[in-house]
């Protein structure tokens, strides 16, 4: 795993400890023994994580962490602050200074690399492509918000008589809901923020649920802390999928700091999702439409065409025209024509089966792949598909009700056939051509002889059929 990480402390023998403590032949780890010597070098070469001692001399936390925020180079820097373990007052105003997480001047091997790990998953691992992380990052969303007015949904899960589970009673702002590891394993509340996993010392069922809450589609979004033991044994539940693991010595103070942090994270990660979400469907949907556009169809067909032989189904492809276009727009203005291919495709959207692909091909021109169909399937639901078109007429306001019809070219292919998608769509256009001629509002399927080269036209670039 690549990374840079800078430990700033003027004692030397805790600098040289925690650095014989990280994986040094996953980071480069660097060092300072001066917070003038670690803002040099920080400028020079900005580092992933900055290890700071809470008792470095000349250490205004609150400022650094402005400082690192508000330059483009080291927004993305993570803040570790370094702190005893006994100083819960020191580890508190860290965290409320702008710290991201703590570690332990004598924390265990294991522990700070699992705590590294998770910084640097963190730091590399997010879903959205790189220009959409630093466009967030610029709007500071970098650093997640300490408090919301909003409540945090946490589940506690087989809490016991913990004390940590006392102290979160304490806590404003928090919506407290209790589970068993069974019923988080089997159902996990779905609009949980944060899970809060207790282990006990004589069972693993806290592990077990970790995993499972990872793995759940209800679950795998929300935010995990996991409070262990002094003495728990086995993998960090860092390197398991927690995003926190604390003791239970914890106070309540850092605990309310970190569940905060934890919901920050899990409404930015929600935020993100969503944003990739909004931008993945402006790509590949159609601004007149709202259906999915040429790009979306074409990339469907390749992933289609690279899964045929490992998913060996038939597949059936129909290209639908809408009739006598041309006289729609001369007749009533291109407002009109837009008009119409919107109604067309929403009565398409409303008639297909959940599973089926449509897409504006082009100009007048919609595409509708239907997997896993035999042809006489697939003629039902395209003869389907036309009289919907045919039976639901578009009302013009303040003006005459107009009836659209469409005509369709269908092709299909069982896996023996050795059909590539371009095939079909070149045979499912020869067939609409086809059934243009005989008088439009038809429906006609591709022949064997369709399927020749010589009688189809390139896939890349439909035909207009306007007339």
């Amino acid at each position: 795993m690549a990374g840079h990480v800078l430990i700033v402390d003027a004692l030397s023998n805790r600098r040289i400890h925690l650095r014989a403590q990280l994986d040094t032949s996953s980071y480069v780890v660097n060092l300072a023994d001066s917070l003038l010597d670690g803002l040099t070098q920080i400028k020079e070469d900005p580092p992933d994580v900055v290890i700071l001692a809470h008792d470095l001399p000349g250490l205004k936390l609150p400022r650094v962490c402005k400082l690192l925020r508000s330059n483009p180079r080291t927004q993305l820097t993570t803040v570790v602050v370094a702190v005893s373990k006994e100083n819960h007052s020191e580890r508190v105003s860290a965290l409320t200074a702008g710290a991201h997480d703590l570690i332990e001047f004598g924390a265990d091997r294991a522990d700070l690399r699992a705590r590294m790990r998770s910084i640097m998953r963190d730091r590399f691992g997010s879903d959205m492509p790189p220009p959409i992380k630093d466009a967030f990052a610029a709007q500071g969303f970098s650093e997640p918000k300490v408090a919301f007015d909003d409540m945090i949904n946490v589940t506690l899960v087989s809490p016991g008589q913990s004390a940590v589970a006392t102290q979160l009673r304490q806590v404003p702002g928090l919506s407290l809901r209790t589970s068993s590891d069974p019923e988080a394993r089997r159902a996990p509340e779905p609009e949980t923020d944060i899970f809060i996993l207790f282990e006990d010392r004589n069972a693993d069922d806290a592990r077990d649920t970790l995993l499972a809450l990872r793995s759940h589609p209800c679950s795998r979004h929300s935010t995990i802390l996991f409070v262990s033991d002094h003495d728990a044994h086995g993998p960090s539940p860092l390197d398991l999928g927690a995003d926190d693991h604390v003791v239970g010595t914890v106070t309540a103070p850092e605990i309310a700091l970190r569940l905060k942090r934890l919901a920050a994270r899990k409404r930015e990660a929600d935020m993100r999702r969503k944003t990739v979400s909004e931008l993945d469907g402006l790509v590949h949907t159609d601004a007149l439409t709202k259906v999915n556009n040429r790009r979306f169809a074409d990339s469907y067909f390749k992933t289609t065409d690279r899964n045929a032989s490992l998913h060996r189904k038939s597949l059936a492809v129909l290209l639908l025209d809408v009739d006598t276009f041309k006289t729609f727009n001369d007749t009533h203005g291109h407002l009109v024509g837009d008009t119409i291919l919107a109604h067309i495709a929403d009565v398409l959207s409303k008639h297909i089966r959940k599973g089926d692909m449509l897409a504006r091909f082009g100009g007048d021109e919609f595409v509708v792949a239907l997997p896993n169909v035999k042809q006489p399937q697939a003629r039902r639901i395209a003869e389907r598909l036309r009289k919907a078109v045919a039976e639901t007429p578009l009302g013009l306001p303040h003006g005459p009700h107009l009836r659209p019809t469409i005509s369709i070219g269908l092709a299909q292919a069982d896996p023996i056939d050795q059909k590539s998608s371009g095939d079909l769509i070149k045979a499912a256009d020869t067939a609409l051509y086809r059934a243009k001629r005989l008088g439009r509002n038809k429906l006609c399927t591709a022949t064997t002889d369709d399927f020749h080269p010589a009688r189809a036209l390139p896939a890349a670039v439909p035909r207009s059929h306007t007339a």
